[in-house]
């Protein structure tokens, strides 16, 4: 058990007028990680231009000595950690062994602790950080910016060219304990005064990258979306078009029967085609691809508005083919791919939260405790989609 739960917390028995010093740090020298190991392959031309492709899959809980806390890192109790699609992707093997992600990822010979969305409470303080303390409760972000290059001083941390993604190219929060940059961090305190707005926490990350698809896209009032897939990334797309950005109607394609009958909640049409919807008589403004068969946007283009906007979530691995050129030019159709949640996202979504505008837990259909339960999900990779939208796995209170 540690100091702060033996104790009630600091900021009970702390005296007025008391700050906990910075550096200050609750002793812990090991943590349980679920980890992923694979065999790493090289591309079949033999040229090692492209990204290791990794074979053989397999996850197994770990322990773990702590390395000394970084100068500006926190270490965080993990408290709630949510299951993305990248990870059930990154467990899965297609017909010849390999990997199914097709997302950046590193995995080194001592294994990847997998894991990019969560939440953590603060038991220790790198020397140079100054903005956090032990016991406050914070969201790391899951892309690692570097702050400095082009893009990031261009404003787009997203598009960092020296990003490092979270879980994916450095380990990640499927741990009873966590090391992060503090930079990299958001206070959500306020937030995780109760188990509600801890569960909405939980569900930052994916809601970020929501947010950012509709400020993007320019959903408006009145706008029809279609969006295809129906798991977390695509029923947040979902509320956040009609919570947040006003949108008249929202049609989703998907072929798991759960995901379709549970997105009906926040759909006008939900089917298994497109071909089973509704077209608007102007067409759809906004098309999201969510589910990671671009195929989608081709089936769709012609039914696309006059100065509709295409987005692409999903990662397949696949090319993107648009038979329907000239309507995409004599309709001035954009098409853009988008990643990330950077740019005070998270703060924005915090906001809403509060106010009670986005109820960001009625996507979390089951909640795990304990990374033994985590393990059984993953191993079961193509289970989740007919029987969950988002798993959320209590680690701590």
């Amino acid at each position: 058990m540690h100091l702060l739960e033996q104790h009630g917390g600091f900021d009970q028995h702390r005296p007025a007028g008391w700050i906990l010093p910075s550096h200050f740090m609750i002793a812990e020298s090991t943590t349980a990680s679920l980890v992923l190991r694979a065999t790493e392959a090289f591309p079949s031309n033999g040229s090692r231009q492209a990204n290791l492709r990794y074979k053989h899959p397999h996850i197994t809980i770990e322990d773990r000595g702590l390395r000394p806390l970084r100068p500006d890192h926190v270490r965080l109790q993990m408290l709630r950690v949510g299951v993305c699609g990248t990870d059930l992707h990154m467990t899965q093997r297609d017909e010849q062994g390999f990997l199914r992600c097709s997302a950046p990822a590193h995995i080194p010979a001592e294994g990847r602790v997998l894991g990019h969305e969560g939440i953590g409470r603060v038991i220790g303080v790198g020397a140079d950080v100054g903005a956090f303390r032990v016991g406050d409760i914070l969201a790391p972000e899951s892309v690692l910016s570097c702050s400095v290059c082009r893009s990031c001083r261009s404003g787009c941390f997203n598009q960092c060219q020296k990003a490092v993604l979270l879980g994916m190219e450095q380990d990640g929060l499927f741990s009873t304990i966590a090391d992060v940059p503090a930079r990299s961090t958001v206070n959500i305190s306020e937030l995780g005064q109760t188990d509600q707005g801890l569960q909405m926490a939980a569900c930052l990350e994916p809601a970020g990258v929501a947010l950012l698809c509709g400020m993007n896209t320019r959903i408006t009032p009145g706008d029809k979306v279609l969006i295809f897939g129906a798991g977390p990334i695509g029923l947040l797309c979902a509320i956040v078009a009609r919570q947040v950005y006003g949108a008249s109607s929202v049609a989703m394609v998907e072929p798991s029967p759960y995901r379709r009958q549970f997105a009906g909640r926040w759909a006008d049409q939900a089917a298994s085609s497109a071909d089973e919807l509704t077209t608007p008589a102007h067409g759809w403004d906004v098309v999201i691809e969510a589910s990671g068969d671009l195929s989608n946007i081709n089936r769709v283009f012609r039914q696309i508005a006059a100065c509709g906007r295409v987005a692409l979530l999903g990662r397949g691995g696949q090319p993107l083919t648009i038979d329907a050129v000239d309507h995409m030019i004599t309709n001035a159709i954009s098409v853009m791919g988008l990643r990330g949640h950077l740019g005070g996202v998270y703060e924005r979504l915090i906001e809403l939260c509060l106010s009670g505008h986005l109820p960001l837990d009625s996507i979390i259909t089951t909640t795990l405790e304990g990374l033994d339960k985590l393990q059984i999900v993953l191993s079961q990779p193509d289970v989740v989609a007919s029987t969950d939208c988002k798993i959320v796995v209590k680690l701590a209170d």
